[in-house]
């Protein structure tokens, strides 16, 4: 029972135990440095013991020690990415763009979910800096009375960490490269459409007040009004839409109110969602009652009945290209910071009426 028992110890000791390069050489009778050399790739070793070595590496679930390896090179090959609320789908799209370009080099990615929290933002970049990471992908976010963490982007810039914006920028931080959507001509492009089909009276339903994207999309509204002559009422525009009760609530009000908009665009996927949902409970018809142009284009939009016209940027693109710049900088061959812009384009389903 006794030797049994020992037995027993001993596989489960030998299943918990790493293998290391020794006990590769130890296995072949080889030295250690001949183990080392033929899986890191380098000359001499014969291409026949490099074979072998590898076969026995692979036999024995011999994982590098990375760790090991990013002190001996410097290198980690590992970016931070920094999102500011993993529940929206914009960031699942911006992720998957992201590794095309990243995991072919070798990259790897930390999600670091910092919640719209400028305290829990300061927090992951001080993390990622201490934790070597090569460069690092931002969506910044801005905490009360218009504060941000500007000074810590400095300072990954000051370490030769390049840092690249995604999606919203930090004013003043021309030293730092982002890749960012036109967000004003996305909403004029929203205008124009509703304009072309007649309607003249608009609200819009913005998410969280400050967020720099937000702002854009809010100026972008009343720019376009006043270019195509359209009323702006402000008793139709809905700020700081976050949560959904309050959300359905204030826009219930808006549409029950004795002169109504005829037409609502709303500013990312969730208000897509939350529109829907709130004049469907009120027993109104779309677009018969109401026009919807929805923001950001999630495969639920062509779900919904009718399914929604919606404003598509390119959260794919934004990734790939971000990734792209980042990986160059850290590579050093790219000189000036890119400041790139790119434009939305309209998905006409039908969530719009023709009123002429």
């Amino acid at each position: 029972m006794k030797k049994n028992a020992n037995v027993c110890e001993r596989l489960r000791f030998s299943v918990m135990k790493k293998t290391t390069i020794k006990d590769i050489a130890k296995e072949l009778n080889v030295s250690p440095s001949s183990v080392s050399r033929a899986l890191s790739d380098e000359p001499g070793v014969s291409p026949s013991l490099r074979k072998e070595i590898v076969d026995a590496a692979e036999r024995l679930n011999y994982i590098p020690n990375s760790s090991a390896k990013s002190l001996k090179t410097r290198k980690t090959q590992t970016v931070g990415l920094i999102v500011s609320d993993i529940r929206n789908p914009f960031f699942l799209d911006f992720m998957s763009g992201i590794e095309t370009v990243l995991f072919p080099r070798g990259y790897k990615f930390i999600v670091c979910d910092i919640g719209e929290d400028f305290e829990k933002e300061r927090v992951y970049i001080k993390w990622l800096l201490e934790h070597g990471v090569e460069g690092i992908l931002s969506s910044p976010c801005q905490g009360e009375n218009g504060r941000d963490n500007s000074k810590l982007y400095r300072e990954a810039v000051r370490r030769n960490i390049p840092v690249v914006f995604y999606d919203r920028i930090l004013e003043g931080m021309e030293r730092i490269s982002s890749v960012t959507l036109d967000n004003r001509q996305a909403i004029l492009r929203g205008v124009l459409h509703l304009k072309e089909n007649g309607h003249g009276k608009l609200g819009i339903v913005l998410h969280k007040k400050g967020i720099y994207t937000i702002e854009e999309r809010r100026m972008g509204f009343l720019d376009a009004c006043k270019m195509l002559d359209i009323e702006i009422n402000t008793d139709w525009i809905i700020e700081n839409a976050v949560d959904v009760e309050r959300t359905s609530l204030s826009l219930q009000s808006v549409l029950r109110s004795d002169r109504r908009p005829d037409a609502i665009i709303s500013t990312n996927q969730f208000l897509n969602e939350v529109i829907v949902a709130t004049v469907r409970r009120m027993g109104l018809k779309l677009p018969d009652d109401l026009s919807i142009v929805g923001f950001d284009d999630h495969s639920m939009n062509d779900l919904i009945e009718p399914p929604l016209t919606t404003i598509r940027q390119p959260v794919e693109d934004i990734g790939r290209i971000a990734a792209t710049i980042l990986l160059s900088e850290i590579d050093g061959t790219r000189g000036e910071k890119s400041k790139v812009v790119l434009k939305a384009e309209l998905l006409q389903r039908k969530s719009v009426s023709k009123l002429i």
